[in-house]
């Protein structure tokens, strides 16, 4: 029940239709007595209100200091996360200049390979040629020491055929005066 509000004029009070000063003694005593119990419940209700108002009081005054910290440890999750998103924009940023500077790299890199790749085509073509050039002459080499061969052997077979043809003649020539030809050799 809300507090009642007291009237600070002089009220005359009226009971059962009497003023105070009309009551017989046992009217004011019995009057007296619920007065005293009105006061009773009264001061009862307003200590029982006080003490509701105590403790809403105090459940407001914790629900405001949770809501305070609760407000402070959101603002230190709020500064955590900008902190940790300027970190993160501070990677993607150093990410990314490390990306270009491996992509610069990365199209050197691709370019010495194409020259090395020129490089190394040309001198295999080189190498091929040289022995292509090296297998040639080697045939040609070749070619020529079996022509030379063949005709040292025809000369060698002339020669020879001529030594014999020679020797059968001298043969014959000793033979025909009569000489021995191991004497002669002698």
């Amino acid at each position: 029940m809300p507090p009642k509000t007291k009237n600070k004029k002089a009220v005359k009070t009226v009971v059962d239709g009497l003023s105070p000063e009309e009551m017989s003694k046992d009217q004011l005593e019995e009057h007296i007595v619920r007065l005293r119990e009105e006061l009773d419940r009264e001061r009862e209700e307003r200590s029982f209100f006080q003490l509701e108002r105590d403790k809403i009081q105090a459940s407001w005054e914790i629900s405001k200091r949770r809501l305070e910290e609760e407000k402070g440890e959101l603002r230190n999750r709020q500064r955590e996360r900008e902190e940790a998103e300027a970190r993160h924009q501070v990677e993607i940023t150093a990410s990314k200049a490390r990306v270009k500077v491996l992509d610069q790299e990365l199209r050197d890199l691709s370019l010495q390979h194409q020259l090395l790749q020129c490089g190394f085509e040309k001198v295999e073509r080189e190498r091929d040629e040289v022995l292509e050039k090296q297998t040639e002459a080697i045939q040609e080499v070749r070619q020529r020491s079996s022509l030379k061969h063949l005709l040292l052997e025809k000369k060698l077979a002339a020669l020879t055929a001529a030594a014999e043809k020679q020797e059968a003649q001298l043969f014959a020539a000793l033979a025909a005066s009569d000489v021995e030809p191991s004497a002669g050799a002698r």
